[in-house]
């Protein structure tokens, strides 16, 4: 539910929020492996800042999920604030102005502990869902920590070491960070800001944890939670391997910039027959107008 339409069940006392961004159609959020590092430390900092607890988190290449627990005004706060950072992020290093609005997330509360461990599932699943990678394999979610017994045997380097001037340069903010937080290459570990216990204790198990990232009926479960209609997609860089593979195979030429206009709207078409390829990655991928393909799909 949009954010300025979300009533708070909890009436500013504490209680569990996950909150999605929508998906971008035309520009990546995340970039590069240093852009996920930002944004991890961006959720460990906003949350000492807004004194939230993160209970779970995935960040993709085009949005991002939350689930926090607080009271709904420090959440929201929290979720604004972390918007405003990645905004900032993507014009300092890329030059791009105007492209995440403050507004242009969803908010939904968790009402009981069974809709909590279906949420928690969901967000640690959502690399699987996009076709990117293992749940466990995935480096820019909380799924690490969860039922994991080498959790703690990472190394780090305790904040402690550091001068507060090196902090402020190597995690972009004047707030004073709790000295036992430890990182690793500039990135803030999972275990030092994630309630993973609180996770933990809420599924009572490893077994039952891993069962239910298994189940194939949750997306439609979570999303009937949301009002939502997500379904599974490719990356970007997965489908410019389909399109490469498809213009080498079916096409004979090197790349798609090389067809004519006719055969590149067969090649549009092919994409979203295929893979179900939506309108706005198709334009975004191959360069064509939104007019051109709502006319062709």
């Amino acid at each position: 539910m949009n954010p300025r339409a979300f009533t708070d069940p909890f009436h500013g006392g504490c209680g569990r929020f996950q909150f999605s961004m929508n998906h971008l159609e035309k520009a990546l959020l995340f970039r590069s492996p240093e852009d996920y590092v930002f944004g991890v430390n961006s959720i460990a900092i906003g949350s000492h800042v807004y004194d939230v607890s993160v209970l779970s988190y995935a960040l993709m290449d085009t949005h991002f999920h939350l689930l926090v627990k607080g009271s709904y005004d420090r959440c929201e706060a929290f979720c604004r604030w972390f918007i405003r950072r990645l905004r900032r992020m993507l014009s300092q290093r890329y030059g791009v102005i105007g492209l995440l609005d403050e507004d242009a997330f969803d908010v939904s509360a968790i009402l009981d502990d069974e809709m909590f461990r279906n949420e928690v599932a969901y967000i640690v699943r959502n690399p699987y869902k996009a076709r990117m990678a293992s749940p466990l394999s995935y480096s820019w979610s909380s799924a690490d920590v969860y039922f994991n017994p080498q959790r703690d045997l990472i190394q780090g380097t305790p904040l402690s070491a550091m001068k507060q001037e090196m902090i402020k340069a190597v995690f972009h903010t004047h707030d004073r960070l709790p000295p036992e937080w430890e990182h690793v290459n500039g990135r803030i570990l999972n275990r030092c800001f994630v309630d993973y216990a609180a996770v933990e204790q809420l599924f009572g198990s490893s077994v039952t944890y891993f069962d239910r990232i298994r189940k194939y009926d949750l997306e439609s479960v979570v999303q009937m939670n949301h009002g939502l209609a997500e379904s599974i997609r490719f990356t970007d860089q997965e489908m410019q391997e389909k399109i490469l593979s498809l213009c080498q195979n079916e096409y004979h030429v090197a790349s798609h910039n090389q067809l004519d206009a006719k055969t590149l709207l067969i090649l549009a078409r092919a994409l979203a027959r295929r893979f179900s390829c939506p309108k706005t990655q198709i334009g975004r991928l191959l360069g064509l107008s939104g007019d051109v393909l709502d006319r062709l799909l």
